[in-house]
């Protein structure tokens, strides 16, 4: 008897282990939702998104103070346009951005489906930037919710087909000023690429996220990407914390990403040491184009072991993290369950003996 009852004691602490696991394993969405509710529910607080309708290319570069990568608010649709997805950040939202993207929507219509209180119950949390393009038919367009933090809002040029886009800046000048950086006509030839990195670069020089600045010191941000994909490319979007991997056959032709430990360094300043390398290996030298960086806030001091770890988070998915710590959490529970199940035997048994 007391064999058998161990035996189903067992067989019901495996069945909810194996329960726990799934669940833990299956149940993504909901641990994306609490992600950004706690972590990143102002996720990518300044970004600039544009095309080029000769070549078909489209990019996006943006930057955050937030722990993991900022690359989350990108969705790319070569050939077609690209998209910032930010303020209160969901999955959801940057699916279906994508896939109208895929559909040849333009920037209009995707705001106006995506803005709408029928679709979204929280529109007003949000903020989005889109800019899309059909031959000569360049449309950009952006939205910011009533109800994000201040500074926000969003510009937009229909002639360099960008878009600029911000919340929780520390003045307008964030978003005005990455604006005219990018659409300045006295750079000479310069790539899609050149003109997105310092239009980010001026937006943290103008203070960028008022989350990573204090007084006497500015950060602007803890997370900065950059990423362009080629006419011929598939779409590309990653997921909440995870920066996608150099297999990843989405890939897009240039994609940059870093992550600071707050109050460390502005990641514009590593951002744009690997972007120079990236370009000296990949695109023509340019005599006539002016390539120089714009100076942002230095922020602090490094700190190598937080950023190692942030890194390692962002190469295997902030939700990949989570689900395996819930997972040891459950094999733990179920340990220590059969453990005083045991003991409690034991103690029945020295008792009635």
């Amino acid at each position: 008897m007391h064999a058998r009852n161990k035996k189903l004691i067992q067989t019901i602490i495996g069945l909810i282990c194996l329960i726990g696991l799934t669940w833990c394993f299956n149940t993504s969405g909901s641990i994306e939702t609490l992600i950004y509710r706690a972590v990143v529910e102002n996720q990518s607080t300044y970004s600039i998104v544009a095309v080029d309708p000769t070549t078909g290319d489209v990019g996006t570069a943006g930057a955050s103070c937030v722990p993991i990568s900022a690359a989350t608010l990108a969705a790319l649709a070569p050939g077609k346009g690209a998209a910032a997805i930010q303020a209160a950040f969901t999955p959801k939202n940057q699916s279906q951005v994508l896939n109208l993207l895929l559909q040849g929507k333009s920037a209009s219509q995707i705001i106006d489906h995506v803005s709408r209180d029928d679709y979204d119950e929280m529109v007003d949390d949000r903020q989005y930037g889109v800019v899309t393009f059909q031959g000569e038919n360049i449309q950009s367009a952006g939205f910011t919710g009533e109800d994000n933090n201040d500074w926000a809002g969003d510009r937009q040029d229909i002639a360099f087909a960008v878009s600029a886009q911000g919340n929780t800046l520390e003045s307008q000048a964030v978003i005005d000023d990455a604006l005219s950086a990018f659409m300045a006509t006295d750079l000479g030839p310069v790539e899609l690429s050149d003109r997105l990195l310092r239009a980010l670069e001026t937006a943290s020089a103008a203070g960028g996220d008022r989350r990573c600045n204090q007084p006497g010191f500015h950060q602007t941000a803890q997370a900065a990407f950059i990423a362009v994909s080629k006419s011929d490319q598939p779409p590309f979007s990653t997921g909440i914390g995870k920066d996608p991997s150099p297999n990843d056959h989405a890939l897009p032709w240039l994609f940059i990403s870093v992550v600071e430990a707050k109050g460390g360094p502005n990641p514009l300043l590593d951002l744009r040491s690997k972007y120079n390398t990236w370009r000296s290996e990949n695109l023509p030298a340019c005599v006539d184009c002016i390539l120089d960086a714009i100076p942002v806030p230095a922020g602090g001091g490094p700190n190598p072991f937080y950023k190692a770890i942030l890194e390692t988070i962002n190469r295997v998915g902030l939700v990949f993290v989570l689900s395996l710590l819930c997972s040891v959490i459950i094999l733990i529970i179920g340990i220590i369950t059969i453990y005083l199940l045991r003991r409690r035997r034991r103690l029945t048994t020295s008792k009635s003996d």
